[in-house]
């Protein structure tokens, strides 16, 4: 199964990281596929199930749900499927993991892992599926790493950068015009508004990359 790892160095302490990602209402907002996280439970609980509303680049809404498999201080791990009501055949079922490892007492690095299998019709079709994985996902985990920066205040919501790479970007970035919601969106002004308020961070969180 296609699996996919990227780390950010993150300017701000680990306690201060997992503060903020840990609550389930943030945790499940940073993907820029999220709707609206519709359960409104802020813990995390291991075995509970979350429920999120996802857009798929305007192309059609899907209801999917998110169940912690594990969670412990700087780790948490779930996985996400369709809810048993929507239709057809799960396009993307896939493990997620978020780790923060402190670096000192002012940084950390936040590692997001993922493996899953795109099941979309033709995705079988000369490994196009796989292909695709590992062409785009490190682009969308990179975008999700710099959410949480910019939630967690270490990072300007204007360094956020759009992927670029990812093809049907330009379709999303269009269609996000009439979209009612998106969480991903609220993160980041959320984060500008508080960084208009508050006195700004030393220095903004650098990307890290696997051996």
């Amino acid at each position: 199964m296609p699996t996919c790892e990227r780390l950010l160095r993150v300017d701000a302490p680990a306690d201060t990281v997992w503060a903020w990602m840990s609550d389930a209402q943030n945790l499940f907002a940073v993907n820029m596929l999220h709707g609206e996280v519709v359960s409104d439970e802020s813990e995390l609980v291991a075995g509970k199930t979350y429920i999120i509303d996802h857009n798929f680049f305007g192309l059609y809404d899907q209801r999917r749900e998110a169940k912690v498999r594990e969670v412990r201080k700087y780790f948490v791990a779930f996985g996400e499927y369709k809810v048993p009501s929507e239709p057809g055949k799960d396009p993307f079922p896939h493990n997620q993991s978020f780790r923060v490892v402190p670096v000192d007492d002012t940084s950390c690095i936040l590692v997001n892992h993922i493996s899953g299998r795109y099941m979309f019709p033709a995705a079988g079709f000369l490994g196009l599926g796989d292909f695709l994985f590992r062409r785009y996902m490190p682009f969308l985990l990179d975008d999700d790493n710099q959410v949480i920066a910019v939630g967690s205040g270490a990072l300007e919501a204007k360094q956020v950068k759009t992927p670029k790479a990812l093809f049907l970007w330009p379709l999303m970035a269009w269609s996000s015009r009439f979209l009612k919601k998106s969480t991903r969106r609220d993160v980041l002004a959320r984060g500008e508004a508080a960084r208009a308020v508050a006195p700004p961070a030393p220095a903004a969180a650098s990307a890290t990359r696997p051996a």
